[in-house]
């Protein structure tokens, strides 16, 4: 959780570099293998908070929602040319439950696989590579990407937006809104991913 604090202190400080950054960290929250550390959801989340504050711009979105996209892609693209292979990386090997999940994720519901695993953090980008083994086409899996990574990175900023509204650019409860903000939809998601798993 430290790490959610320290860039969402970092993004309120350098506010013009918030579109780059959201950029950078969705991209690698959508990477398979960095996708396990970089908690993307969480400070999309608590930028989300900035943004209601007016500190940063909605520019943002835009910017998470091209480095997503662009994670997502290289993902496929790895899953595409490597094949199962992939999913033997070093990074997987203490995750098996969790690949033979998103296998059965995918197996079953196809494209929806794919917007359903936006919303899952560790399955994100995973459930991406395997479409890519699995051979979807191309065309068929960047529009699901698209759509998804627009749902998924509006979805967290605006649950950020909300309490951000209601707090001063300058108050001094502003980063620990911003970093409170994702702990609770952590514990809500972690809730509900029990109930369901």
């Amino acid at each position: 959780m430290d790490i959610i604090q320290k860039i969402s202190a970092l993004i309120a400080a350098q506010a013009d570099l918030a579109g780059p950054l959201g950029f950078v960290i969705a991209f690698f929250g959508c990477l398979v293998g960095s996708s396990f550390v970089v908690p993307a959801a969480a400070i999309v989340t608590a930028t989300g908070v900035l943004i209601g504050a007016g500190v940063v711009s909605w520019t943002f979105v835009l910017w998470a929602i091209g480095g997503a996209v662009l994670g997502m892609s290289m993902s496929y693209e790895l899953g595409k040319r490597y094949g199962p292979r992939l999913l033997e990386m070093r990074m997987l090997q203490s995750r098996q439950q969790l690949v033979a999940r998103v296998r059965g994720l995918f197996e079953r519901y196809g494209i929806a696989a794919i917007m359903v695993g936006y919303h899952i953090g560790p399955a994100r980008a995973l459930v991406t590579s395997v479409a890519g083994i699995a051979g979807m086409p191309r065309l068929k899996f960047e529009t699901a990407s698209i759509v998804s990574a627009m749902v998924w990175i509006v979805d967290h900023a605006l649950i950020g937006v909300i309490p951000g509204t209601l707090i001063d650019a300058d108050s001094p409860w502003l980063l620990p809104v911003a970093f409170g903000a994702p702990v609770v939809v952590i514990v809500l998601t972690v809730m509900l991913l029990r109930k369901a798993f």
